[in-house]
C-alpha cells in the first residue's frame, strides 16, 4: 500500500512542555472543537491521531414539503507523529491533505506564541542516507519542470523506465536548466523491495515492506535540510 508523507520543523516558545506531552493532555471528547488520541504504528516517535469537529448544514424537508436547515457536527482525523532527530522536532504527518492548516492551527493553541512550523522540501536535494543504506537503488520514475527548450519555449517531461534511469546519460536533458519535480526510486534491502518518490513540495510517497525503514532513513536526513 502506497502512503504519503510530510514533514514539518517545529520548535515550541522558550520554556513550553514537551511537545508529546501536551498533545497527550489534551484528549477529544464530546464537548471538544478538536483533540488527540494516542496511537500505535509500531513506527518511530510518539504518534497520535488529530480529530477535529466541523459543522455543515444539511436541508431535510418538511411535512409539507417544504425546506427546513440545521446544523450537524462532522468529526475528521489524521494521524502524525513527533520525532526528535539531533534534538530537532519533526512533525510527520500521514497522507496529508489539506487540513494540515487545522492541525498546525491546533499545536499552535496548545503550544502558545511562538509556536513555528517549518515545512521540509526537497526542492534543493533529497535525503541521501537511504541510497547508502540499502542493498541497491535506481531510478524508476522522473518527472521535471521549466525546461527550458528555447528563448520562449519552456518543458514539462516525465520519463519511466522499469531498468532504471542515469540522468547523466539522459541525452534528452543534456544541457538543458530544468526543476525535478518527483523522482520514484526502486530500493532493495535483504530481499526486500520498496519504492520511494519524492516531490519537490516535500511530499514523499512510499510503498512495500521497507516502509518503516525507509521513513527511519529519511528523517535520519532530516536536520540537514531545514
Amino acid at each position: 500500500m502506497l502512503t504519503r508523507y510530510r514533514w514539518f520543523r517545529i520548535q515550541l516558545p522558550y520554556g513550553a512542555q514537551d511537545a508529546s506531552e501536551l498533545v497527550a493532555k489534551c484528549a477529544f471528547d464530546s464537548t471538544s472543537a478538536f483533540g488527540f488520541a494516542p496511537i500505535s504504528t509500531g513506527g518511530i516517535g510518539a504518534s497520535f491521531r488529530f480529530f477535529w469537529r466541523t459543522r455543515i448544514v444539511v436541508t431535510r424537508l418538511e411535512a409539507d414539503g417544504s425546506p427546513a436547515y440545521e446544523q450537524i457536527d462532522s468529526v475528521s482525523f489524521t494521524d502524525f507523529s513527533l520525532v526528535t532527530q539531533d534534538k530537532i522536532i519533526f512533525l510527520r504527518i500521514e497522507n496529508p491533505g489539506r487540513n494540515i492548516r487545522d492541525l498546525l492551527n491546533a499545536l499552535e493553541t496548545l503550544a502558545g506564541l511562538g509556536f513555528t512550523a517549518q515545512p521540509i522540501t526537497f526542492d534543493r536535494g533529497r535525503p541521501s542516507t537511504v541510497f547508502n543504506a540499502v542493498d541497491s537503488s535506481k531510478l524508476v520514475g522522473l518527472k521535471v519542470v521549466g525546461a527550458v527548450i528555447a528563448d520562449d519555449l519552456v518543458a514539462r517531461m516525465e520519463f519511466a523506465s522499469k531498468q532504471g534511469m542515469v540522468v547523466e546519460d539522459m541525452t534528452v536533458l543534456a544541457g538543458l536548466r530544468y526543476k525535478v519535480e518527483l523522482a520514484v526510486f526502486e530500493v532493495v534491502l535483504s530481499g526486500l523491495r520498496g519504492q520511494v518518490a519524492f516531490a519537490a513540495n516535500g511530499t514523499v510517497k512510499i510503498s512495500g515492506q521497507l516502509a518503516p525503514k525507509l521513513i527511519s532513513l529519511i528523517e535520519q536526513d532530516l536536520p540537514t535540510l531545514v
